[in-house]
Order: C-alpha cells, then structure tokens, then sequence
C-alpha cells in the first residue's frame, strides 16, 4: 500500500505556489530547446525563474547560475572536441563539494556521457577497480584531488581546462542528459553503482513531492552540506538549481562554521545527515533563521528530532531511501511531532512492503523486511530489498527497526544492534552511541557498544549498565561498553560500522 498524499495535494500546493504557471513552464521548453533536457538546461531554466540573481558559492568562488551553464557548455564542448568524448561514455568525477566540481558534472550531463560519481575518500586501491570495473578512461578531478591519489588515468582539471580556453567555444547540438551514476558507501565491499535517468518523468514526480511537501518554493538558499557522490546531496543540489535557489557547498563540514554561514541569515534551508545535525545544534540559537532541515542518509534517532523541535521549531523534515531505491519516504515535522521515530510515508511514485521471512505480507504494527518500488528507482517495475527491518503503524507512518544483516546470534539470542543503539541514545547524558557484533570464543558473537557522552556529562559504565537492565532485556546488555571521545564516521558521514567493530574486537 501507498499511504501517501494524495496527487491531487502536491498538485494543489504546486499551483498554488506558482512554480508552474504558464512563464515558468516556457522558460522550461525554451531551455531545453536550446540545449536538450539536461542538467544545463535546468541550470538555465532555475537562473530565469529566479525571483533574485541565483548564485552557486563555495569557499573559494561563487558564480550566477546562467554563468555555470555557459562555463558548463565551454568545458562540455572542450571534451567532445580535445578528448573526443562521446554520448554515453562513461566519465568519471571525483571531489569535494565546491563549484568546479559541479560543473563538472553539468558538463558530462550537457555532452550526454554517463557520469560516475566517485567518493574520494576511498581506499587507493578501491578507486582503482571502481575505474576499472566502469570502464573509465576520463576522471574530471576538480582542485588537487588528482595528487593525492594517483588515478593512472586521464585525469583534468576542469578549472585548468577551462583557463586554457581562449577561444570562442563552438555551438554544441541539443543532446539528451546521459546517465548519472550514484555509488553506495562501500563499507562493506566495493560500492555497488545505481544508475538513473537525469531527466527521467519519474524523477520529476519525486521531485515534485518534495518542493510541495518542504515548501521549497517559499525557501530562498541552501546549504548543501551532504557530499554530493551521495545520491541525498545530488537531489539536494538538483532541485536547488531547478529552482533557481541559492546553493552553498563547503569542502569539509565545519558545525561551527556552517553555524555561522546560517547564523548570518544567508540560509534558510540545509541538507545534513543526522550526525551534522547533531554536531550543529550546539552552535545554533534559539529559533533563528532556518525554516527548513532536511536530514536523510543515515537513521533518524527520536531523541535527536525531539531536540531540534525544542531548539529550532517545527522545521526537521527525514528522508529515506536507499542508493537502488532513491528517496522513498518522507517524515514531516508534524509526522515527527506525533511519532519522533518515523520515516514518515511513501512518497508520490512508490509503494511499500513490510515481509516475513517466507515472503509474506506482515500485518500493521509488525516487523518485517522493508521492500520498496518506486519509479525512479535503478529497476522501477521491481521490488527492491532495502535491507532494513520496519514496521508500518495504522495510520501508514514507517519505522526502522535496524538492518536485516545487523541481528546477531549470541548464545542462542537474536539481539538487534538497533534496539540497544535507540535505548542508549535516549539517555539523557549520552550524545551519540553505536552497537555492533564482534566475534566471541564462547558465543560466537557478543554485543559491544561505543558511547560518546554529552558536553559536560561523564557517563560510568556501571551505572549505565545498571540504568539499562529495567529497559532492555538482559541478554541484550552489551558485553562491552566502552566511552569514546567520537565514532568513526564514512564520508557521508554515517558511523562506519566495520571500522567501529574491528577496534571493539
């Protein structure tokens, strides 16, 4: 079942907001005229619907939205003419978040290659199969990315190509956006590709969700804060450029300085993952400028979105989805002021299962598998195993309950890591905790659970022991309790789990 809004809400909300009146949707069709349905010509479909001059800025520049789409076309027609890309071949790009390498990936998309965003954060030798495994020739590498790893392929700049360039670019044909290629995280293997469609009509419903349902319409910039190889800080930064908002990107996420860029009132939006949020909150005032926090990538903890209500308002907004399934599901926040734990309901395009192991539909307030099938997923006829354990209330809200894989066995108990993790962080001197299996002589797995404890607070580990044993049952107290100053983080910056558990082991 669906449980979502209904079309005919977005639709209302939609025309009400007047993001497709008549001026707006001819702007579209002359864009796409000029240059084919790609990501340059949303750039410059967003640089003439916008209601002030729209700017793309980061540490280092910021340029007008109509500006990128003309240095997007100058380094598109460079690649086609200097290096002889072609249409769907695949090009890979690698860097932090700034200017260069969003244009970039314009680009890639205005020339009609596939694009592969690659996280550059991984292992050398990780980066190297990924090359070869895709089949990449080409990696755009924007700043000194290319230094620090050594790609031993044709690696560009496109900042130097670009500086190079003193000649007048030829016209390139209107061309079709190629694929863009989103990685998963790889903590656990090599990252797996999902590929999508840019300009597919399924992503432009779930994207016509999301500006009803966050009223992005009403928002004037946004801080982009989640690394946009991730499929969350790509749609973040899409949509921001469809609606020709104001977009800010930063290399490495500083809380305190991302504090002070929204401090300043020149932000009103942000796109965080749910330890930004909370690494932020301490820096933030009461109320202020933000009207819109949207967390997504990583789980959601019920006491952390019951803090940012109490801070900042009614203004936390949690997305979910995975890097084959795409955003799916939606929480808003009156949906987190009545159950703070939720992932809310499917959003327009896709409908959920919650299964037992056999298969089997699992009735309301059960737990099972959470399979999903959206349109604009990597397979949109398919059901996808999103690998996570839900349950769905009577009223179609959604809830995790942990990852399927994450149940241990020890001494004949299944012990869920999440359940322990959800109870460890409601305590109110414990900032962020995580709990994972680790090997055991004896039981062949055993809990062990790394707690960082709040500003000012000292948690013990015998009391905390003793504060668990009336909230959870006995077998699932950690054997191992152990206080850590942080967590190890991936680069989006979810806990690394297998990093976490090598060092409890």
């Amino acid at each position: 079942m669906r449980h979502g809004p209904s079309r005919l809400w977005i639709v209302c909300r939609l025309l009400r907001s007047g993001l497709i009146r008549p001026r707006a949707l001819l702007s579209l069709v002359r864009a796409w005229y000029r240059s084919g349905p790609n990501l340059v010509a949303l750039a410059r479909f967003g640089a003439s619907v916008a209601p002030t001059p729209a700017l793309l800025g980061d540490e280092r520049e910021s340029v007008a939205l109509d500006a990128l789409a003309d240095d997007a076309e100058r380094l598109a027609a460079i690649l086609r003419d200097a290096y002889q890309v072609q249409q769907g071949q695949p090009i890979g790009i690698m860097g932090e978040n700034d200017v260069a390498l969003v244009r970039a990936l314009l680009a890639v998309s205005r020339v009609g290659a596939r694009a592969i965003l690659l996280n550059p954060h991984l292992p050398a030798s990780q980066i190297a199969q990924l090359l070869d495994r895709h089949r990449i020739d080409i990696v755009l590498a924007p700043g000194t990315v290319a230094e620090v790893v050594d790609l031993k392929r044709t690696t560009l700049d496109p900042d130097a190509l670009l500086a190079a360039d003193t000649g007048e670019a030829p016209a390139l044909p209107r061309i079709r956006a190629g694929e863009i290629v989103v990685l998963t995280g790889g903590t656990t293997g090599l990252p797996k590709a999902a590929r999508r469609k840019a300009g597919a009509p399924s992503v432009l419903r779930l994207f016509l969700h999301l500006i009803a349902a966050l009223q992005l319409d009403r928002r004037r910039a946004v801080f982009v804060a989640v690394p946009l190889f991730h499929g969350f800080g790509l749609a973040a930064l899409i949509i921001a450029l469809a609606l020709g908002r104001t977009a800010y990107l930063r290399r490495r996420f500083d809380a305190q300085g991302a504090a002070e860029l929204i401090g300043s009132g020149a932000v009103d939006t942000i796109a965080v993952v749910p330890t930004m949020v909370q690494r932020l909150l301490p820096y933030l005032g009461e109320g202020g400028t933000l009207r819109c926090i949207v967390s997504g990538g990583a789980p959601l903890a019920p006491q952390l979105a019951r803090q940012v209500s109490a801070q900042c308002g009614a203004v936390l907004f949690n997305l979910y989805g995975t890097s084959e399934a795409g955003l799916s599901l939606l929480a808003t926040p009156e949906d987190l002021a009545s159950a703070p734990g939720t992932i809310g309901r499917p959003v327009w395009g896709v409908t959920v299962a919650i299964r037992d192991p056999a298969g089997k539909p699992v009735p309301a307030g059960g737990i099972g598998a959470l399979f999903i099938r959206n349109r604009a997923s990597v397979s949109p006829a398919e059901w996808l195993r999103s690998g996570d354990r839900a349950s769905r209330a009577g009223d179609g809200r959604l809830f995790l309950h942990g990852r399927t894989d994450d149940v241990i066995l020890s001494g004949g108990e299944n012990v869920s890591p999440w359940e322990v993790e959800s109870v460890l962080l409601s305590h109110p001197d414990i900032a962020d905790a995580a709990a994972v299996g680790v090997p055991d002589s004896d039981f062949g797995q055993r809990l062990a659970a790394a707690v960082v404890a709040r500003k000012g607070c000292v948690v013990e580990v015998a009391a905390l022991r003793a504060w668990l044993l009336p909230r959870i049952a006995r077998h699932q107290v950690p054997r191992d309790i152990v206080l850590r100053e942080s967590l190890p983080l991936t680069a989006i910056g979810k806990v690394d789990r297998r990093a976490l558990a090598e060092q409890l082991a």
